[in-house]
C-alpha cells in the first residue's frame, strides 16, 4: 500500500494545544513528587515483589495506524522485553508496507533495525536523537525493569510536581522529569490520582523556524514540533505485579513540509518473568 502525503497542519497543531478545561491545577494540599512516586510504586506491588522483578518478556499483538503523512492500517506482533537496565521492543508487520520497528538498548548503546538498508523509520529517528528515553529507562514505563523509579537511589533525572490535569476524564497527578543531558526534551509523567498507576508519558520538543529577512516570508515561517506519547491502560495482575496490558504509542511531527501522525496500539497477552536473557538480544548489531 503506497502512503499518500496528507498535509493537515491544523489537526497537528491542535494536538499540541491544551483546552482551558485541561489546564494544570494546583492541589490545595500539594503532594511532593516523591510522595506521588512512592504511591505509584505501591500500586505496582510490594517492595519485595518489585525487588524480585529482574526480567520480563511481554508479547501480544499490535495495530499501526498512519493518519497523516500517509494513510493505512496494518496488524502484526509485538514484544517488549527487559532485563536490568537493558530493554528492547519489536513491532513487526512482516512483508506489508509498514516499517517494522525494532529497537534494543544494551545498557550503554541504542541500536535500531532499518526500515530499508541504511534507512530508519521516523520513529527510529526520533529515538536515536533522543536515546535518553532508553538511557534513563523511560520508554515502555512499568513494563520495563529499567523504569527509573524502581531504584530511586540511582535516579538520574530531576522530578518536579506540577499539579493535576484531567486525562480521559480522570484526574491525574503530573510530574515533570528532566533527564540528565536530555537536551531540550520536555518530559511529563501522568499518574492516576486515585490508583497512582502510571497512565501516560509525553515527550515534546520544538524547533524554532529559521530566521528570514523578508517580512512576507517571516509571516509564513513555521517551526517544527515533535511529540511522542505513551499511554497505558487495562492494569491487571501478572505474577505479583500489577501491569498495563494495553500500550499505545503515538508519534506526531507538526512540520509544514513533512507532517506525520502515526500510532501503534499494543495488546499484551503473555508475560514471562525472571527468565535469564542473553545480553546479545539487546544489541541488534550482534544479530
Amino acid at each position: 500500500m503506497k502512503f499518500k502525503v496528507i498535509l493537515f497542519s491544523g489537526l497537528l497543531l491542535a494536538l499540541f494545544s491544551s483546552a482551558a478545561s485541561n489546564c494544570l491545577s494546583q492541589e490545595t494540599k500539594k503532594l511532593t513528587a516523591e510522595e506521588v512516586i512512592a504511591s505509584h510504586l505501591d500500586s505496582i506491588g510490594t517492595a519485595e515483589a518489585r525487588a524480585a522483578f529482574k526480567s520480563l518478556v511481554a508479547q501480544g499483538a499490535v495495530t499501526v495506524n498512519v493518519r497523516i503523512g500517509g494513510s493505512g492500517q496494518g496488524k502484526g506482533g509485538a514484544v517488549v522485553a527487559s532485563q536490568g537496565p537493558m530493554s528492547l521492543m519489536g513491532l513487526i508487520f512482516g512483508p506489508q508496507e509498514y516499517g517494522n520497528e525494532k529497537m534494543a538498548f544494551n545498557g550503554q548503546k541504542l541500536t535500531l533495525g532499518d526500515f530499508r538498508p541504511g534507512v530508519r523509520t521516523r520513529f527510529g529517528d526520533f529515538l536515536m536523537t533522543h536515546d535518553v528515553v532508553f538511557r534513563e529507562g523511560l520508554l515502555s514505563g512499568t513494563l520495563s525493569t529499567a523504569w527509573p523509579f524502581y531504584d530511586m537511589s540511582g535516579l538520574k533525572g530531576k522530578l518536579q510536581y506540577l499539579g493535576t490535569k484531567k486525562l480521559n476524564d480522570r484526574k491525574a497527578y503530573v510530574l515533570s522529569y528532566e533527564p540528565r543531558n536530555g537536551g531540550n526534551l520536555d518530559v511529563k509523567l501522568y499518574f492516576d490520582a486515585e490508583t497512582f498507576q502510571h497512565l501516560r508519558t509525553e515527550y515534546q520538543q520544538e524547533f524554532v523556524a529559521p530566521s528570514v529577512t523578508r517580512p512576507e516570508k517571516a509571516a509564513r515561517q513555521k517551526g517544527t514540533r515533535l511529540k511522542l506519547t505513551e499511554d497505558f491502560s487495562d492494569f491487571r495482575r501478572e505474577a505479583n505485579l500489577t501491569l498495563p496490558h494495553n500500550y499505545k504509542i503515538q508519534l506526531t511531527i507538526d512540520s509544514e513540509s513533512d507532517p506525520l501522525l502515526q500510532d501503534w496500539a499494543v495488546t499484551l497477552s503473555q508475560f514471562l518473568f525472571n527468565k535469564k536473557l542473553d545480553a546479545k538480544q539487546f544489541d541488534l548489531t550482534a544479530q
